[in-house]
Formats: C-alpha cells, structure tokens, sequence
C-alpha cells in the first residue's frame, strides 16, 4: 500500500542476493513518490534458482507492496512458456492477490513495445545461456537469428564489464537484418550504457534491469518518462 516514503506505491524487488548491480539500477530508475523494498534470494544453485525464489517470496509481504518483481531472467536456463507460466502461478499464489511481474514478462512486453520482430541476444555468461534464451524468445514468436555471450567465467566478475566491453559484445552482433538487441541476466548493469549504446547501434536495447522496472511501473499506471535510458523508458504505456 502507498506509505509516507512511497505516496505512488510501494514496489517490492527480488533480486538475486549475488548481484551487487541491480539494486543501484533500479535505485536510479526509480521515480519520485515511489517505495523501493529490496528482498534477495540466492543463486548458488542455478538449477534450484525458482525454488528459492519460491521460498523467499512471501517475505516480501512484509512490507505491504502495491507490487511484487521478480528480477531474475528465468529463460536463461532450458525453459519454456508453458514452464514459466506454471512458475508464474505458484508465484502468484504465494502472494495472494498483490500484483505480480516477472522480468520474462517485463521483457516479452517490451519487445512487443518496442515493435521488435527480429532480434539478437546478449547475456553476461557462456552462449549456453545465450541459447537458451534464442529458444525460449523463438518459442514466443521472435525471430532470433544471433546471440552471444560475453564469456564471463565468474558470477562475481560480471558487475565489473565497462562500457567498452559492452559495447564489444553489441558490434558483435550488428547486423543490418536485426531490428532490436535483447540483453538478459541482470548481474550485467549496462542501464546508464543504454542511451550511448542505442545511439551507436542505431537500434532499440531491451535491457532486462530497465525493462523489468519499466514495465513494473506502467503496470502500476505510472507514466513517467524516464529519461537518459534509451527509448523504451520514454515510453508511456505497454503493447503487448
């Protein structure tokens, strides 16, 4: 519910307990008159990663949220969107009747936004994650015919990738036939890279820690621009 700190609404955020990167970015996007409630999970298991957000959402309630985010990018492993869908409802039944957003649904929404039809795909680890992803994003109705990791062995290394190494990653994936560029995996803090990046490429960024937090925002009827982010942040409402 809307509280002294957070007239417009109180957004409660899952983030992963490893990624130091995220709660500063969506720290930055935030609006005035909005609540950000941090709650972690752990990521020591990639394999039991629904799992322990399963068992950690309800302690979000604590804080009496007009919104409850899901910050991690479940495509990263094998995954589909009948299995997201099916995770999505245990989410929400652990929650009740609190508005849900999962950063999947965040950035399907934002490509479709976006108008994107064919897409290349950046995430932080190996192209293993990378393909999952390609999968899931075809599976939903995407053309995706590139992605690539930036290799980045250690989890811990991820929040130290610069503008020059992401901007690396992005030419590698250049190409005239790709309307949109898609980054997943949140430890990768490229937010305040956006706007340059979109300038240089000439394309939309759908990045998964400004997308989730966008559409979190439209969900609650909030339609601030948020300038200095790229294009999608300019963006008032969702198609989807």
């Amino acid at each position: 519910m809307p509280d002294r700190f957070g007239p417009r609404g109180v957004i409660a955020l899952m983030i992963p307990l490893q990624n130091a990167n995220m709660q500063p970015e969506y720290e930055a996007l935030r609006p005035a008159g909005i609540n950000n409630q941090i709650f972690r999970f752990t990521l020591e298991v990639a394999d039991r990663v629904p799992d322990a957000v399963l068992r950690a959402i309800e302690g979000t309630l604590g804080c009496w949220p007009d919104m409850v985010v899901v910050g991690n990018s479940v495509e990263m492993r094998v995954w589909t969107p009948d299995q997201h869908a099916a995770y999505r409802a245990k989410l929400q039944e652990k929650i009740g009747d609190v508005p849900l957003v999962t950063a999947t649904d965040a950035t399907v929404g934002a490509l479709k936004t976006i108008g994107a039809k064919r897409i290349a795909v950046i995430s932080p680890m190996s192209d293993t994650y990378s393909k999952s992803v390609r999968d899931y994003y075809r599976t939903v109705g995407f053309d995706v015919p590139y992605h690539a990791g930036l290799q980045v062995k250690k989890p811990q290394d991820i929040i130290k990738i610069g503008y020059a190494e992401a901007r690396d990653a992005f030419q590698k994936l250049d190409h005239d036939d790709v309307d949109t560029f898609l980054h997943v995996g949140g430890a990768l803090g490229i937010i305040d890279m956006l706007e340059d990046l979109e300038k240089e490429f000439g394309r939309p960024i759908v990045s998964v820690n400004a997308s989730t937090y966008w559409y979190a925002l439209r969900k609650l009827g909030i339609t601030d621009p948020l300038p200095g982010y790229g294009q999608l942040l300019q963006m008032a409402a969702i198609s989807e």
